[in-house]
């Protein structure tokens, strides 16, 4: 490699064009100015997607949070209790099948006007054998395990599902009986 530095004269001075500083001065703003500018714009864009994402953070936390707490108080005890499919995968196949069937029975009564004192008497009847499980499932948390509480548990869902059987059998007879007597009326 050629050294130039032995080819430059050091003390030569060497002038500049008049105003040469001054333009070159006036393009180093203007190149800074359009340089800060865009890194000013990239910066406020990347404040303002944190900002957003900052903010959709929080919303949904305080969507969540205000689900949480606008659900029943029964649904936040069995969040944080043990309940009875806790305690073994049998146990959660007997409770998920009782608790589906009674759902399936509950979604298929018939809910006609003239039934409804006795759909309503039911499901006051259910709903007192519902607080006796919430209290069986309090028991369980309170005094651990035990057959006899698990056995209660069993028969608890049992007797709803039985329940919402007999009334659908109710429902039934009432409505055969009602058609009989219709078509009894026109013959």
């Amino acid at each position: 490699m050629k050294d130039l530095r032995k080819d430059f004269n050091f003390n030569e001075s060497h002038k500049m064009s008049d105003g040469h500083e001054k333009k070159f001065k006036q393009r180093l703003k203007a190149e800074f100015k359009n340089k800060t500018s865009m890194n000013d714009s990239v910066i406020y864009k990347m404040v303002a997607v944190f900002v957003i994402a900052v903010l959709s953070t929080i919303l949904v936390l305080n969507q969540f949070s205000f689900s949480e707490t606008s659900t029943s108080i029964e649904k936040t005890e069995s969040i944080t209790r043990m309940r009875l499919g806790d305690l073994s995968p049998e146990l959660k196949t007997i409770e998920n099948y009782y608790t589906t069937s009674i759902n399936l029975e509950l979604a298929t009564i018939d809910t006609s006007p003239e039934y409804e004192d006795l759909v309503n008497s039911y499901i006051e009847e259910l709903a007192v054998i519902n607080r006796a499980y919430k209290n069986l499932e309090h028991d369980l948390n309170e005094f651990g395990v035990s057959e006899d509480i698990i056995n209660a548990m069993i028969d608890n869902l049992q007797l709803r599902l039985e329940l919402l059987q007999d009334l659908k059998l109710k429902l039934n007879n009432l409505n055969q009986e009602k058609n009989e007597n219709n078509a009894s009326y026109q013959i």
